[in-house]
């Protein structure tokens, strides 16, 4: 391990999964999460989630988003997305600002449970983050006390 990855030694890494990868989760362009620039609890999140490469839907995703701009993905399930839109959001919040920074909109409550699921498990090292998850049929006041 080199003394850049020093970070890592600290870290529960996952058990390497050892299935066979098909193409589209397997990296194409062979870079690495830490070539994103990212911030190093952002890094350790996805150390610890056991992400080694960006799959291809990531590949093309966070390099975009994380320049600010639109993104409009679609892929297999299992393929990252979640983390395609979840990382580069994570890397823009300053936990510093006391306000909400991001809303993350999905189509169902299993999605926005998943999401939320991700979210925290991505951002774990993130100091200060907090993730809330609200859905429609649960009572708006319960949703405004948690804010």
């Amino acid at each position: 391990m080199s003394s850049e990855d020093d970070w890592k030694k600290n870290l529960l890494a996952p058990k390497k999964d050892t299935r066979k990868k098909t193409e589209d989760v397997e990296s194409r362009r062979n870079v690495t999460f830490e070539e994103y620039g990212l911030r190093r609890e952002l890094q350790m999140g996805i150390f610890e989630k056991g992400f080694e490469r960006p799959s291809p839907v990531q590949e093309e995703a966070i390099p975009v988003a994380l320049q600010g701009k639109d993104v409009l993905a679609r892929a297999k399930n299992g393929t990252g997305k979640t983390a395609s839109f979840v990382i580069p959001v994570l890397e823009k919040v300053d936990t510093r600002e006391p306000h909400i920074q991001a809303l993350l909109m999905v189509p169902t409550r299993e999605l926005a449970l998943q999401t939320a699921q991700v979210t925290k498990e991505l951002g774990k090292h993130i100091s200060g983050l907090e993730v809330m998850v609200t859905t429609g049929g649960t009572t708006l006041r319960d949703d405004i006390l948690r804010l």
